[in-house]
């Protein structure tokens, strides 16, 4: 079970990483991003709860010049 857990962590370790990569690249453009998840089942403190929706990120900020 403890092997699940780890592998899971990592995967949504490399999921930030990559989005925050995607937001990054997305930097300045006044765009949209939409994540969309079905039966996403989450567990906080031995409590579990499925949810279902559609989370949307409003890209506005500017990166700064070097």
């Amino acid at each position: 079970m403890n092997l699940v857990k780890a592998k899971l962590s990592e995967t949504m370790k490399g999921m930030g990483e990559t989005l925050a990569q995607l937001i990054d690249k997305l930097a300045g453009k006044g765009t949209n991003l939409k994540l969309t998840f079905d039966d996403l089942t989450l567990e906080w403190a031995g409590l579990k709860t499925k949810l279902n929706g559609a989370i949307v990120l409003d890209i506005l900020y500017v990166s700064e010049k070097k």
